[in-house]
């Protein structure tokens, strides 16, 4: 079989075998992923913001969810993603059946950058055809794919490991010549991954691609090749410069919204939830043990990865290892100790090396879920596996023609086992966006006079993150569980108490959406039964989202301020607690009023007139970025409430006061990016179009 025929043969296999494993979807019927997850719960809703704004806008900031919240900040909404920002630029309304496509597409093509990392990782000897496709397909549907297809994000960050493990292990390779395009896929590929948008997973990258690229420098040392070993330490840097530019425009942002998450300092017992039990690790060998799927696990702990990509590849992956040692292959050693390592990692609080790394590496510390370093395990385990059956072709390369396509054979084993022990477990038949279908409560409630206002959805009926998906006038004052929200926000929400105490109520959750029983006590009145099944409720102790208050009582702190707003007694529209400003003690006049003019994504507008100095008080949460002015002149923004934004009037009068959101952040990282885009692009100009030559260099014409 000629080359290209047999790489043909391989792709085409890989991708029979994505077709099979999602029939019960595209064939079926049925709907990705079991229980809706992400997918239907936060990740449309959020890719339907984004798509509503782009082009017209950056949509920097989401005022329908938590009160307001940076939204081109947090990673998780990958705006500059390319598939999902062509998605976006295609249309502002993404179906849902198009994310469906884009997880697929993911665990595709999640197998096609493994098979080309397989059969490019060597310079000599390389990995066969089947062989890669057998590890392929090993990756693909290993653990965290086929467990993860509601969040999109992280299987579309993981997708990008294997090329930039390959641009890393052929750019310091020490004998290599070409070294310069691997480096740029090496780039270019984990930029990608940090777009994705699942911080997690490109850690992960980065852990395994830094570790292979100390070893190739620690290989060089070992042989005194000084020099090479500075090339390889000066590409390593190279490679981690072109990532962090291309991806600036939103790593930026992340970093600095980071700090002011819950996830910025995570104690450790947080840190090692979701930790892989070491009796869980039957599911390696035999992953229904406890149950796979989230309708069938039974286990005592939390649902977490296990780490299985089928027998078949296990003991493919063992062999290879053997096989590995005993001929002292550097890819095949590195990957033993990596896969080993991240298999320790994955254990968590159950054994001392994840400890370990949460008290050295920089970063470990924001992250949860210790038993998704499976990832790093498994694709380790489909390399040593594919090793393992490329040594199978070598050894019947001469034999008889049917044994000769037992290598093929093999591949196929490997596939079917997959789809046995994995096809099928995160389909549902029913549609998952049931919680949306609410057509006659949104037609209401965008009906009512007097907005902007908030709701609170109070029942499993209406999906958290309507809202977002909805867009128009409707806000919420939380949404989905986010690990991502702002700490002084979510502190001051999960507070409030009972619905109806003043810090509940200075939320501005006019109604509530639930089911026949009251969300309160008798504050909340029944205004409307919708067709769908819930009610909506009245908060008539609701206030509204702006105040020109006369009273106000300077804090240090926002704990100073804590017990004050989270008291019985406490008025939101008399007194405020604000870091920083001017003391205030004032009735309210009579004469007072404001009302909105703007109240869009990135920018506010509020016309007051007050008969005194006042301060403009907003239910909006407070961060880094925002910028207010009055009648055109800037002012400064003081944090109120805990978590809230301030103005202070010292001028009685009518007054517009604008604020905008203008994070330094975003233009930094977008200036970064854009440098980035024109350097590479300059560089190649200059070089080639296509990249080849000797020594390295990169030149015109073929």
């Amino acid at each position: 079989m000629s080359r290209f025929r047999a790489d043909a043969t391989a792709l085409l296999l890989i991708t029979l075998t994505a077709l099979i494993f999602f029939a019960p979807v595209w064939a079926g019927g049925g709907w990705l992923p079991y229980g809706g997850g992400d997918l239907v719960s936060f990740l449309w809703p959020a890719y339907t913001f984004a798509a509503r704004m782009l082009p017209a806008e950056l949509p920097l900031w989401n005022p329908h969810q938590y009160g307001g919240s940076p939204f081109w900040a947090d990673n998780q909404s990958s705006v500059l993603y390319p598939p999902n920002l062509l998605l976006s630029l295609l249309t502002d309304a993404p179906p849902y059946w198009a994310l469906e496509l884009l997880v697929m597409l993911h665990l595709w093509g999640a197998g096609v950058a493994m098979y080309a990392c397989l059969r490019l990782a060597r310079r000599a000897d390389r990995i066969g055809p089947a062989a890669a496709a057998a590890g392929a397909i090993a990756f693909m549907f290993s653990d965290v794919f086929v467990t993860h297809q509601g969040n999109l994000n992280l299987i579309a960050a993981a997708a990008w490991l294997p090329l930039t493990f390959l641009g890393v292990w052929r750019g310091l390779d020490p004998a290599e010549g070409r070294s310069r395009r691997w480096i740029l896929c090496a780039g270019v590929a984990a930029a990608l991954g940090l777009l994705a948008g699942h911080a997690q997973i490109a850690y992960f990258t980065a852990l395994l691609a830094g570790a292979a690229g100390l070893w190739r420098v620690g290989g060089a040392l070992r042989h005194r090749r000084y020099r090479a070993a500075a090339r390889g330490a000066g590409a390593l840097l190279l490679i981690g410069l072109i990532a962090f530019g291309l991806s600036a425009a939103t790593l930026l942002p992340t970093l600095e919204m980071t700090g002011y998450t819950p996830r910025a300092t995570l104690s450790y017992e947080e840190a090692a939830r979701y930790s892989l039990p070491p009796q869980a690790l039957i599911g390696l060998i035999a992953p229904g043990v406890y149950g796979r799927g989230p309708a069938a696990f039974h286990g005592e702990w939390e649902r977490v990865e296990v780490g299985a990509m089928g027998a078949a590849a296990l003991l493919l992956a063992i062999g290879g290892a053997a096989l590995g040692v005993k001929r002292r292959d550097g890819l095949a050693i590195f990957l033993l100790l990596a896969g080993a390592a991240a298999l320790l990692l994955a254990l968590g609080g159950h054994f001392p090396l994840h400890r370990l790394a949460y008290d050295l590496l920089p970063g470990m510390r924001s992250l949860r879920v210790p038993a998704r370093f499976v990832l790093l395990f498994n694709f380790a385990g489909a390399t040593l596996a594919a090793l393992a059956v490329h040594e199978i072709g070598r050894r019947t390369a001469s034999a008889p023609r049917l044994l000769r396509a037992l290598p093929w054979g093999v591949a196929i084993v490997v596939a079917a086992e997959l789809i046995l022990i994995g096809a099928g477990i995160e389909v549902q038949p029913a549609d998952p966006r049931a919680g949306y279908a609410h057509e006659d409560t949104l037609a209401w409630l965008s009906a009512q006079p007097d907005p902007p206002f908030r709701i609170e959805g109070a029942t499993p009926r209406w999906q958290p993150d309507t809202a977002a998906l909805r867009g128009g006038p409707l806000f919420d004052i939380y949404g989905v569980s986010n690990p991502l929200t702002l700490a002084a926000y979510d502190a001051f929400y999960w507070g409030v108490g009972a619905r109806g105490s003043p810090a509940y109520n200075f939320l501005g959750a006019k109604y509530i959406i639930a089911s026949d029983e009251p969300p309160g006590d008798s504050s909340f009145v029944p205004v409307y039964e919708a067709d769908s099944g819930v009610t909506i409720y009245l908060n008539t102790g609701a206030e509204p989202l702006a105040h020109l208050v006369y009273r106000a009582v300077p804090v240090a702190t926002p704990e100073e301020a804590w017990g004050p707003v989270h008291a019985a007694g406490w008025d939101p529209g008399a007194v405020v607690y604000v870091e920083g400003g001017p003391a205030l003690d004032s009735a309210r006049p009579d004469g007072a009023s404001l009302f909105f003019t703007v109240y869009e994504p990135n920018a506010l507008a509020v016309v007051v007139n007050t008969p005194a100095p006042a301060y403009l008080v907003l239910s909006e949460s407070a961060y880094p970025g925002w910028e207010a002015a009055i009648d055109g002149q800037p002012a400064p923004l003081y944090r109120a409430n805990t978590a809230f934004r301030a103005i202070y009037l010292p001028e009685p009068g009518e007054h517009t006061v604008l604020l905008a959101f203008r994070p330094l952040s975003v233009a930094a990282g977008l200036a970064i990016t854009l440098l980035t885009l024109v350097g590479l692009a300059a560089y190649l100009a200059f070089c080639s179009f296509s990249i080849g030559g000797e020594g390295g260099r990169l030149k015109i014409g073929g």
